[in-house]
């Protein structure tokens, strides 16, 4: 009975803990920074670090970039730009196809484009709107897919247009950080 208790009680703190996305502590990423939290004290990161060794969580987490184990913000910003071209898939292809618009700027954004590199962005998604939407069937991840082939065939766009970028403004960092690294 007490296996059961202590079972639920893990379960419970996985489900509360996955719903914040703490950071973690010294432990690491996996299911003991989920269930414990980034909680500095030493017992809390050995009990982490146990969790983490006992179910080999880790490992799963940093092959799978779950459970606190990410590159940076290079999933974020991977997940934003396939959200954001699944959800305004028509009012993006309709902007593309009339070279401008605010989904077209904002994905552009997504994509880690400087303000201006915009306007070719827009023209080049214009000019190429048979390339990457090519028919009816062509989905949202389709689409995301041959816009940024597009954009490293483009030498100027591949300057302006970079998953750097991408990732410092999916992690929320500046610019001007950007520029100091």
């Amino acid at each position: 009975m007490k296996t059961l208790a202590l079972a639920v009680g893990m379960f419970a703190l996985f489900i509360a803990g996955s719903a914040h996305a703490q950071p973690y502590g010294m432990a690491g990423c996996g299911l003991g920074s989920i269930a414990f939290g980034n909680d500095q004290t030493m017992f809390k990161q050995v009990l982490a670090a146990t969790t983490n060794g006992t179910f080999g969580t880790q490992t799963f987490g940093i092959t799978s970039g779950t459970s606190n184990c990410v590159s940076g913000g290079v999933i974020k910003a991977e997940r934003e730009q396939a959200a954001f071209a699944e959800v305004n898939f028509q009012d993006l292809k309709a902007n593309m196809a009339a070279g401008g618009g605010e989904y077209l700027a904002s994905f552009a954004t997504l994509l880690g484009c400087e303000d201006s590199a915009k306007p070719t962005f827009a023209r080049m998604a214009q000019d190429k709107i048979e390339t990457l939407v090519p028919s009816t069937s062509t989905t949202p991840i389709q689409t995301l897919m041959s816009v940024k082939q597009q954009i490293k065939a483009s030498p100027s766009l591949a300057a302006s247009c970079t998953d750097e970028r991408a990732i410092a403004r999916a992690e929320g960092t500046s610019s001007m950080t950007l520029a100091k690294r």
